[in-house]
């Protein structure tokens, strides 16, 4: 099966290595000499506002700040009575502030409560300074003054938006329809982030802590991209409400590809509390390539590996003939629906075959991609091929299998040539 003759679509992207993904990382704790070696400094987020909703990029991971039964405001050098910007605000000598995990919480703190282009520039128990840049601004007067409230909740959102079981990159959309939520506004993008992952409300702050997730209307969407703690398993620490169109009040408005668009006002928590900063969110269909579930092959090199990428998605390069990485839980839906299967590719070979296999590396394949050089590896491409899904249904294993056979003569030990660094499948 070829590959379908739409237009290849091609964006610039810097080919530029990052010293270290945004979250995730082991060993994290000791000493930080400088701003360079900590990996807070070495990942970027996206933090760019669509015309409506606010696009950012998750991975606080909940064993680093929100796997506590306190409360953020107990015994960790944290206080909502003083501005963060304060040494009673946020302690630089204990607390928070003292070890690189730690300084993770700090780093979406600020991301959550402090506008675009307001810093908080803190030092640790060493004297090394660190630079924590805001961007969604849910509580601004908390970098000089107290975090009343209304603070806590709309920060505590955010937050809880941000968490994410494993602590992988995966970037999302917010929206809220609440009044006191105007900073990320109430519609979102249906065409970038078509689904509805789910809502998040409570209070992080006292001990213990509040904290409730609902379910959206495409929440079954959310294990294809490596996201958990609102619909999946491992995150004990939220309580799970009813769906979010029983639990929630929403509004909903049709979105510029023509999808309804419904994003929460207010949720009810099971005890009967009425929350009024929810924030909803919403996912892409796209997987990043590097958050693969497993890869294989290494007959003619050294097998697939992730790759960090600019704006911190993970892809992957090294990719040979007869190679393959496997993503768990994609949702094909109802049968037929799935149509397309993209991978955002750079490469300058042509010729290779990207096949997307259902249920095991020797299954059914039904999309198969022949690559088309992009000019080179600072270019991406989305290259596209038809779905074969007729009878496939719900949630499958796939495997992304790599065949160089066409290059097989002339590629590097009979392997044929490589395939290109991927940032992101997709099927939809």
């Amino acid at each position: 099966m070829k590959s379908t003759s739409k237009p290849t679509v091609r964006r610039s992207v810097p080919f530029l290595l990052l010293m270290a993904p945004l979250v995730g990382c082991t060993n994290m704790d000791a000493p930080a000499t400088s701003q360079g070696e900590d990996p807070l400094f070495n990942a970027a987020d996206n933090g760019l506002a669509t015309a409506n909703g606010l696009a950012t990029a998750n991975g606080l991971s909940t064993t680093n700040g929100l796997a506590t039964a306190n409360g953020l405001a107990t015994a960790n050098g944290l206080s909502t009575t003083n501005g963060l910007a304060t040494a009673n605000g946020l302690a630089t000598a204990n607390g928070l502030m003292t070890t690189a995990s730690t300084r993770m919480m700090v780093k979406y703190l600020a991301k959550c409560a402090l506008q675009g282009g307001t810093n908080l520039v803190k030092t640790d128990q060493y004297g090394t300074m660190y630079t924590f840049p805001g961007a969604v601004g849910l509580g601004q007067n908390w970098l000089n003054g107290a975090c009343d409230a209304g603070c806590q909740e709309r920060v505590s959102a955010c937050l809880l938006a941000m968490a994410n079981r494993d602590g992988k990159h995966v970037s999302i959309e917010l929206v809220s329809a609440a009044p006191s939520m105007t900073a990320v506004g109430p519609t979102g993008d249906d065409v970038t982030y078509p689904n509805q992952e789910g809502a998040v409300f409570g209070n992080l702050f006292p001990s213990p802590p509040q904290m409730y997730t609902c379910a959206g209307a495409q929440g079954d969407h959310a294990m294809q991209v490596k996201r958990f703690c609102i619909n999946g398993t491992g995150c004990d620490l939220f309580t799970k409400t009813a769906p979010c169109a029983s639990a929630c009040t929403q509004s909903c408005t049709t979105g510029p590809g023509g999808k309804q668009v419904c994003s929460a006002s207010s949720c009810a928590s099971p005890n009967g509390t009425t929350w009024n900063a929810p924030l909803t969110i919403f996912l892409r269909n796209r997987m990043e390539a590097g958050n693969f579930d497993a890869t294989g092959g290494s007959t003619f090199g050294n097998g697939v590996s992730a790759f960090p990428m600019l704006g911190g998605t993970m892809g992957i390069t090294n990719a040979d003939d007869q190679d393959w990485v496997q993503l768990n839980d994609v949702q094909f839906g109802a049968a037929g629906s799935t149509k397309s299967f993209v991978a955002y590719i750079s490469t300058v070979n042509a010729g290779n075959h990207i096949q997307l296999r259902l249920d095991s590396v020797t299954g059914p394949t039904i999309a198969n991609i022949t690559t088309t050089s992009t000019g080179g590896l600072s270019v991406e491409a989305a290259e596209t091929a038809a779905v074969a899904s007729a009878g496939v249904t719900g949630l499958h294993n796939v495997f992304v299998y790599f065949d160089g056979s066409a290059n097989r003569s002339t590629g590097l030990n009979g392997g044929g040539k490589a395939i290109g660094n991927i940032s992101y499948f997709e099927v939809k």
